[in-house]
């Protein structure tokens, strides 16, 4: 075990337990559902070790997040996540055109006015 905490382990640790403990899931039943042991889930979360990227994505799949909320800590992509959850599927590829042009035009009115 290392010696000394990295803060880039220290933080998606935290981020990875506090996800954890929203979604109401034990260290024992994230670390059986990741294939890893409980103890290794422990050390994760305690920043003493930082998850490989396969775990990650494991990690992300079972809590239902996204890797950049667990990297950045990204709370509207959390958000936005949930709300999906509760979107049917189908509508999904209407949901993606509507934020594109949203995007598109949010970007839009951040060009300045060339004529000023």
């Amino acid at each position: 075990m290392a010696t000394e905490k990295k803060e880039i382990n220290v933080e998606i640790g935290r981020r990875i337990r506090a996800q954890r403990e929203r979604v109401g899931m034990t260290r024992e039943q994230l670390a059986e559902r990741v294939d890893v042991t409980p103890r290794f889930i422990a050390d994760v979360e305690r920043g003493w070790c930082g998850p490989s990227l396969t775990t990650l994505k494991q990690i992300c799949v079972v809590l239902g997040v996204s890797s950049d909320s667990l990297l950045w800590d990204d709370r509207q992509t959390i958000d936005l996540n949930n709300r999906l959850l509760y979107v049917d599927e189908k509508y999904w590829p209407i949901l993606d055109e509507l934020l594109v042009k949203q995007i598109d035009l949010l970007r839009l009115a951040e060009v300045p006015d060339e004529k000023a």
